[in-house]
This record gives structure tokens, C-alpha cells and sequence, in this order.
């Protein structure tokens, strides 16, 4: 009986190796020769995972400048992020402030923030949300700002308000302030303050700054990954607006395909 229950557990773990092995053949198909970008790129996002354990970083960063697509710079970059856990925050920092390719760079931004979060200073009069802010103004690359923008809005999550984010996703400081008050604010969007998704999609098409129509896409996406659509309802989505609304629209589909492609 024990060794028919061994048996057993063999067969499904080959199934599931098997099963994974055609989805990474299918993606693969995907971000090669599929031609709407935002489908492309969903498929990208998905292979993250799978690039990570198999490539090299050399490889990655060879695939993240250079891929023919931009489902295969996305995969490269997107496991990039993941590989960038593990490094340091001097190394992490080199990245975002360098002068890589921008799909490099923007792989350092989430495994920044734990580190620009937790600077501290000797200094008697140092701020770390002026410290960020300061960064998210005047840093030497767009991915440094939006790390530092991305960790400026974390810290102040405590008093942030919808009425003061929705000016702020318009009128900032830095383009990367205005875009990471969007990024939150897409979260009250879905909870304190819901909207309908008409609205949400109205917002993400047509929202005045390019932080409304972020807070519209990421609240859009959201809902769409938590519907009934399928796969081929996003697909087919995608290439019935492709090249129109607006690039926040299309992401959130993109999004929301990731997920269904990964699942």
C-alpha cells in the first residue's frame, strides 16, 4: 500500500513537472511571436518566475537590454527583480542610479524600497520622508526617483488622505511623486472611496495626469482579475483596443492576463 501511495505521488509530481513545462513552452510562444505589446508583455510577466530559476543574471541582463520583444524584456527584467532580493544595498543602489538599460534599472526598484525605508542618519534634524522626497526630486535616474517616491508614500501611509492624493496624483513635485500618489491611490479607490468599474475605466482612459490614470488602472486591474473573464476575454480585449484608449487602459488588461496566464 506504501509503495502504490509512492507510485502515486511520483505519477502527479511528473503531471504537475509536465503540466509546467508545456505553460513555459506556451508562454514562451507568446512573448516570441505574439505581436499586441500588452500581451506580449503579459506573457513576460508570468515567465518572471520561471527565468529566475533557470537563467543567470548575465543572461537576464543580456535578455532585459536586448530581447527581441517586449515580452522577453519584460520576463528578463521581471526576473531580474526577483535575483535582486538577494543583493545588497549598495549593489541594489549602483543599479538604479547607473546608467544601465531602463528595463535593468527598473528590476532594482522593488528590492529598494526595504532599503530606502530603513535609512537612518546620526544627523539631530534628519527626516526620512525629506530624505526621500529630496530623492524623488532631484535623484539621478526616473527608476531612482520612483523608488524613492514609492517608499516617500509608503512612510506617510499613516495620514495619507483620498482628497490630498487625488491633487497630489495631478500636481507634484516630481513626475515619480505624482504617479506614486496614483499608485496608492488606486488602493482607496477599492476600499474607502470605491468605484464603479465604469468609472475606473473612465479614469484610466481619460484621468487628467498621468497619476489619475495610474490610480484608474491599478484599482481597474484589481477588479478585473477578481471577475469571471477569461484568458481569451483579455486577449480578445487587448486586441480590440490595441493602440487606443490609453497606455494605463491597456496595462490594466495586461495585468490582468499576467495573473490569468500564471494561475
Amino acid at each position: 500500500m506504501k509503495f502504490t501511495g509512492l507510485r502515486a505521488l511520483v505519477v502527479v509530481a511528473c503531471v504537475v513537472a509536465l503540466f509546467s513545462m508545456v505553460v513555459v513552452a506556451n508562454l514562451e510562444t507568446i512573448v516570441s511571436d505574439e505581436l499586441i505589446p500588452e500581451i506580449s508583455a503579459a506573457a513576460g510577466i508570468a515567465l518572471a518566475g520561471s527565468y529566475a530559476d533557470t537563467m543567470t543574471e548575465a543572461g537576464l541582463v543580456v535578455l532585459a537590454a536586448n530581447g527581441r520583444t517586449i515580452g522577453l524584456r519584460t520576463a528578463a527584467s521581471g526576473a531580474l527583480a526577483i535575483q535582486y532580493r538577494a543583493k545588497t544595498e549598495e549593489e541594489i543602489m549602483a543599479i538604479l542610479k547607473g546608467t544601465a538599460d531602463p528595463m535593468i534599472r527598473a528590476a532594482a526598484i522593488e528590492p529598494a524600497l526595504i532599503y530606502l525605508i530603513s535609512v537612518t542618519s546620526e544627523a539631530e534634524d534628519f527626516s526620512l520622508t525629506d530624505y526621500l522626497k529630496d530623492i524623488a526630486i532631484n535623484g539621478e535616474t526616473h527608476e531612482m526617483k520612483l523608488a524613492a517616491a514609492k517608499a516617500y508614500y509608503f512612510m506617510m501611509r499613516g495620514s495619507l488622505k483620498v482628497e490630498d492624493l487625488e491633487v497630489q496624483a495631478v500636481t507634484n513635485d516630481s513626475d515619480e511623486l505624482a504617479y506614486a500618489a496614483g499608485e496608492v491611490l488606486a488602493g482607496f479607490y477599492l476600499s474607502f472611496n470605491p468605484k464603479t468599474q465604469a468609472e475606473l475605466e473612465e479614469l484610466a482612459i481619460n484621468g487628467e495626469s498621468a497619476g489619475m490614470r495610474v490610480a484608474g488602472s491599478i484599482a481597474l486591474a484589481t477588479l478585473l482579475i477578481n471577475s469571471d473573464l477569461t484568458a481569451l476575454d483579455i486577449e480578445t480585449t487587448l486586441l480590440s483596443i490595441a493602440g487606443t484608449k490609453s497606455a494605463e487602459y491597456r496595462a490594466a488588461y495586461k495585468v490582468a492576463l499576467a495573473v490569468r496566464y500564471g494561475s
